[in-house]
Order: C-alpha cells, then sequence, then structure tokens
C-alpha cells in the first residue's frame, strides 16, 4: 500500500506540475531555435524578420527534428545562428554537431548578409502548442525549460521561480474584456493599472491588461502583470507574464518578447473539454486541467501510444492511456492490471467484471482501494479495443466514494474514431 500511496503521489505531482522538464517534451516543443543576436551588429528589422521567419517555420512544418536541453544548446551558435537569420532550412539537429557537443570555434563566419555571426549567451525557442496551434517565444535565460504537457494551460516558470508566462484557452463567455478576464483568472479585487488597445504577431485584436497584486500581507509577494486577450474562433484565449516586482526589470524583455511573439494560426477547430488528438476523441471537464504524455514518459504521445490525465481542482482525477495492440493479444483484464501497475504502481486490482460497451466495443472493469491521505481512495478502471485502429484503451477514475459516477460522462463521450464521432454529430 505505501508503494501504491507513493506512486499516486508521484503521478499526482506530474499532473500538478506547471513546468514540465525536457524529460517530457511534445513533438511542437523546440520547433524553432536560434541564437539571440548582438544588439550591436544587427538592425531590429533583421531581428524582426528573424522572428517572422521562425513562426513561419513553427506554423508550417508538422515536426521538427528534436533538440536537445537548451543547456546544451548554447554549444550550437554556428548552425542555431543561420536559422535566425531568416533561413528556410530546419535547424540542424544536436547530433549532427560535432563530436562530443563541442563549441565551434570559427566564429568568422559570414551569414548571409555578410555580416559576421555573433553569438549571445541567451537562446529563443518557441514553443507551439499541438492542440490549438498557437505559439509563443520564450528567451533562455530566465525561461529555460520550454515544455509543457498541459492542453489548455500551460505555463512557463523561470529558472529563479519568480516569474512566470503562460497561456490559457477557454471558450468565450460573450461578456465585454474586462470583466470576462476578471472572470477567467479571478481578478474581482484587482484594479487595472491601464488597458491598452493591441494586436498579436499575425494581426488579430487584442487587449492588454496590466496590474500589480500584492499579497505581502498573507506571506505572498507584489507581483506585477500582464495579460493579453484574444477571441478568435468563440475562444478566449489569454496570454498571461508576470514577475515578482523586485526581479521584474531583470526579466521584463522576456515577458515582452514572449508578448510581442505570441502567434496564433488562422483557423482553430479545438475547442476545451473535447480531446481529439490522436484520431479518437473523449470529453471532459473544462474546470479540469487536462495533461498528455507519451509511453513512456520521456516520450511525446502519439497514435501509438499516451496518457491523457484529467486534475481536477484538489486531485487526480483520470487517467487514460492507449497503445498500438494485436487484437489477438489483447485481454480487457491483462490490460487493467498492467496499465495501474505502470501508471499508478497498484497490483491489488480485484472485482473483474463485464462492464457493457464503450463506442459499441465490450469493456471490462475492475476496482482498488489504496489509502490516500487519511481515507481511502477508490479506483475504478475499464479497458476495450478499438479494431479499426488497433488501440487498447483503459481508463483510470480515481474518487473517494463514486468513481463510477465520475466515469460515466467519459465514457459516455468516448468515440474509437474522430471521423465517426464527426457523422454522429458528436461535440
Amino acid at each position: 500500500m505505501t508503494r501504491a500511496l507513493t506512486a499516486i503521489s508521484v503521478l499526482l505531482f506530474l499532473a500538478l506540475a506547471v513546468v514540465a522538464c525536457a524529460e517530457n517534451p511534445n513533438e511542437h516543443v523546440q520547433s524553432n531555435e536560434f541564437f539571440r543576436p548582438a544588439a550591436d551588429t544587427r538592425s531590429q528589422e533583421q531581428e524582426g524578420a528573424a522572428s517572422d521567419a521562425a513562426a513561419q517555420q513553427s506554423q508550417g512544418e508538422d515536426q521538427l527534428s528534436e533538440q536537445d536541453e537548451a543547456g546544451n544548446a548554447g554549444e550550437q551558435a554556428t548552425e542555431q545562428g543561420e536559422a535566425s537569420e531568416g533561413s528556410d532550412e530546419e535547424p540542424v539537429p544536436q547530433d549532427s554537431q560535432q563530436a562530443g557537443g563541442e563549441q565551434q570555434e570559427d566564429e568568422s563566419e559570414e551569414g548571409s548578409d555578410g555580416v559576421p555571426l555573433q553569438t549571445a549567451e541567451d537562446v529563443i525557442r518557441r514553443y507551439t502548442n499541438p492542440t490549438y496551434g498557437y505559439s509563443i517565444e520564450l528567451i533562455c535565460s530566465p525561461f529555460c525549460a520550454p515544455t509543457s504537457n498541459g492542453i489548455d494551460r500551460v505555463s512557463f516558470g523561470s529558472e529563479t521561480g519568480r516569474a512566470l508566462i503562460g497561456v490559457d484557452v477557454f471558450l468565450d463567455e460573450q461578456l465585454d474584456s474586462e470583466p470576462l478576464v476578471r472572470s477567467l483568472l479571478d481578478l474581482e479585487r484587482v484594479e487595472f493599472s491601464s488597458i491598452d488597445a493591441t494586436t498579436t504577431i499575425t494581426g488579430e485584436k487584442a487587449e492588454r491588461f496590466n496590474w500589480e497584486e500584492d499579497r505581502r500581507a498573507t506571506g505572498g509577494f507584489q507581483v506585477r502583470w500582464h495579460a493579453v486577450l484574444v477571441r478568435v474562433n468563440g475562444l478566449a484565449i489569454v496570454l498571461r507574464a508576470g514577475a515578482v516586482l523586485e526581479d521584474y526589470d531583470d526579466v521584463s524583455d522576456a515577458l515582452e518578447r514572449a508578448i510581442d511573439s505570441f502567434f496564433l494560426p488562422l483557423e482553430i477547430a479545438a475547442r476545451p473539454g473535447r480531446y481529439e488528438r490522436f484520431d479518437f476523441a473523449l470529453n471532459y471537464d473544462t474546470g479540469d486541467f487536462a495533461q498528455e504524455f507519451g509511453q513512456p514518459t520521456d516520450n511525446p504521445p502519439s497514435d501509438q501510444a499516451g496518457i491523457f490525465v484529467l486534475q481536477s481542482t484538489t486531485a487526480l482525477k483520470a487517467v487514460l492511456s492507449w497503445q498500438t495492440l494485436g487484437e489477438a493479444f489483447y485481454d480487457g483484464d491483462t490490460a487493467i492490471t498492467q496499465s495501474l501497475r505502470d501508471s499508478l504502481g497498484i497490483e491489488n486490482v480485484s472485482g473483474f467484471v463485464d462492464a457493457g460497451t464503450i463506442d459499441g466495443r465490450p469493456a471490462r472493469s475492475g476496482e482498488t482501494e489504496t489509502p490516500f491521505g487519511t481515507g481511502v481512495m477508490m479506483i475504478r478502471s475499464y479497458a476495450w479495443y478499438c479494431n479499426d485502429s488497433g488501440r487498447e484503451f483503459v481508463l483510470h477514475v480515481l474518487d473517494p466514494e463514486e468513481p463510477e459516477a465520475v466515469a460515466l460522462p467519459l465514457i459516455a463521450g468516448f468515440r474509437c474514431s474522430v471521423e465517426d464521432d464527426a457523422e454522429e454529430g458528436v461535440r
């Protein structure tokens, strides 16, 4: 039981983490990387062109070569510097560099404009959200972990933990902009210092809200915040950027870079509350925090294998895993047992029964009880097989009282194929 509780705590930590480290990448993180040009060698126009090129590459390319962590990126100055000059070529993968990751010593190489390439200590990476397609640029330092497993909500903390950049996607509540931002970000008692009309890098109309929060009386900090609200395709997308006031001047350039580089695609079809990234569909509560991981978690999720995690405001709520498997090898009870062990470290599942059908496929179910805090956590597990895609699905729902009730809406909205979902008009 101790092992089970420890495993649950570990997964709960993963679900609560606002910044996933580079060991949990998704395929669009670091989709473009280039050195920040030295201020005395290039004009602002050239720097802007590099940023535009990065945005175009990030939007147009499905999947670029996987990059190493930010700490190793500083050793690739010459090759990545060319990418920042607006080249149409993809960034050179790390494994094509010098053996052992040694830094190129030829600093006199010229760029396409004939200006000697120079490097700075910081590096810029563009994060692209794989579900909604928006992207922002993050400067390292201070934002050296440009990876997030969040779906509707992503956050990037600074190295010191005293600055934050994040993006939240909501369904538009059709309120005026100021009450909408107050409602979405829970800012009822905040007084905005200014509200300014602005635009994103792709030209969408936006509004910028600026304010400070002083929580020193309750042991917190005085923080300066900015939020940019963009309303497109029935969505309210909010970019947040802020820092502890004492540190603000040191990170203000990075915060402004994220705001100025905010890129949105022309069309956004995805909606909060509906997960359908890998040709299957699942409904979930928009009040929950949704994340996705690969299997194993140091890989990105794919149509072959992955994990979808739901976190309520207080605890881990549900874990859905999938993997490609020949139908002859599928067994529902075995799938539940192995998934519980691999994802939660629990092996005492029992009470296997037939559980009707899920999207017309026969399902099996099992139950587990495990200590949690001062009480008991109930876990109800379901397994089924989608023949068309050749994938095994296992759902674990956690609730101290009625996990079946929590599972019902997740099961009812599940579809083995997004195409079948569209034909049925389930949205």
